[in-house]
C-alpha cells in the first residue's frame, strides 16, 4: 500500500456539512455503504473485475467499495482517493490511497481497466468535465461504473417526513449545489462521453421500519437537520417530529434511488462527443 501526502485544501463536498471530521459522519458513511452497497456491488459486477484489474475508486468515502474491489482484483492495485483520506483503510496491501482532488488533479491516460465514482460527479461543478477524464483514464477495453443517488419526497407518508425530505433536496440543490436529478441522464452521459455497451440498474432505497435506507436518512438529517432550519428549509418541529416518529407509525416508503450505469471504452475510441453506438439495457434490483 503506498499513501499519498494528505495536503488539506478548502471544503468542497456538502459545503462544510459533510466534513469527514464531524462526529456523525463515520456513522453515516456506514450506513450509506449498508444501503448502497449492492447496488454498487452488483453494478461492478457487470463490469468483470478479476485478479490483476487495475482500479480507481473516486470518492472513496470510508472505503468499503474500495476493500471490496482489493479482495476482488488482487493483486492488481486499487487505487482510492478522496479529499479527505483520514477514513480509508490503511491494512490491506494491494490498495493505495491517495489524496486527490478529480476535478484538478490527473492520471496519466489509460492507467485503469476499472472505475468507479459513487455519489461524487452529482457534487461537483463540472462534473460532465470530470467524466470525460475519467474517460481518459480508462484504458482501451476498459470499463467506467458510476453511481448516483437521487431523492424524491414521499407523496404516501407522514407529513413531517415529507418536508424533512423536500427540505433536503432543496438543501442539497441550493447550499450544496448538488444537481439532485442529474444521475438520471446516466445512461446518456456515458454515451455521449464515448463509451459504449452501457448498462443501467435502479435499486430503490425503502425509509421506516425495516427500510434499507432508513438508518441513512436518519443520520442525514441529524447531521445537517440544523443548517435545513437554519436557512428555513423545514420547521424544527418537524424535524424533531420525524426523528422521533415511533417505528410502528410509518411504514417503508421510497426516499432515495442509486442510479447505476457503466460501460465501456472502445479499444478505438471515438472523437469527443461522438457516441459509440451504445446497446443500452436497463435492469432494476429487486
Amino acid at each position: 500500500m503506498v499513501t499519498a501526502p494528505d495536503d488539506r485544501r478548502g471544503p468542497r463536498y456538502g459545503a462544510g456539512l459533510l466534513e469527514h471530521q464531524h462526529p456523525l459522519e463515520l456513522r453515516r458513511l456506514r450506513a450509506l455503504e449498508v444501503f448502497a452497497d449492492p447496488a454498487s456491488r452488483a453494478a461492478l459486477e457487470h463490469c468483470g473485475p478479476r485478479p490483476g484489474t487495475r482500479c480507481l475508486e473516486l470518492g472513496a468515502g470510508a472505503g468499503s467499495v474500495a476493500r471490496w474491489l482489493a479482495e476482488r482484483c488482487a493483486p492488481g492495485e486499487v487505487v482510492a482517493t478522496d479529499l479527505d483520506t483520514s477514513l480509508l483503510p490503511r491494512d490491506v496491501p494491494n490498495l493505495t490511497v491517495l489524496r486527490h482532488d478529480v476535478a484538478q488533479d490527473d492520471f496519466p491516460d489509460g492507467s485503469f481497466d476499472l472505475l468507479h465514482a459513487r455519489s461524487l460527479l452529482e457534487h461537483l461543478p463540472e462534473r460532465e468535465e470530470v467524466l470525460a477524464r475519467m474517460v481518459r483514464w480508462t484504458a482501451p477495453g476498459g470499463r467506467i461504473c458510476v453511481d448516483g443517488i437521487t431523492v424524491t419526497p414521499p407523496l404516501d407518508a407522514p407529513d413531517a417526513l415529507r418536508r424533512c425530505v423536500t427540505g433536503l433536496n432543496d438543501l442539497a440543490g441550493g447550499r450544496m449545489g448538488t444537481a439532485v436529478r442529474w444521475a438520471t441522464d446516466l445512461p446518456d452521459l456515458l454515451a455521449r462521453a464515448g463509451l459504449g455497451h452501457i448498462g443501467l440498474a435502479y435499486t430503490p432505497g425503502l425509509v421506516g421500519p425495516g427500510g434499507n435506507a432508513d438508518a441513512f436518512l436518519r443520520l442525514c438529517l441529524e447531521q445537517v437537520g440544523p443548517a435545513m432550519v437554519g436557512q428555513g428549509l423545514v420547521r424544527r418541529q418537524d424535524l424533531d417530529a420525524y426523528l422521533h416518529l415511533p417505528p410502528g407509525d410509518a411504514r417503508p416508503a421510497p426516499v432515495f434511488l442509486v442510479v447505476s450505469a457503466w460501460g465501456r471504452r472502445p479499444r478505438n475510441r471515438p472523437r469527443p462527443g461522438q457516441p459509440a453506438n451504445p446497446s443500452l439495457s436497463a435492469r432494476s434490483s429487486p
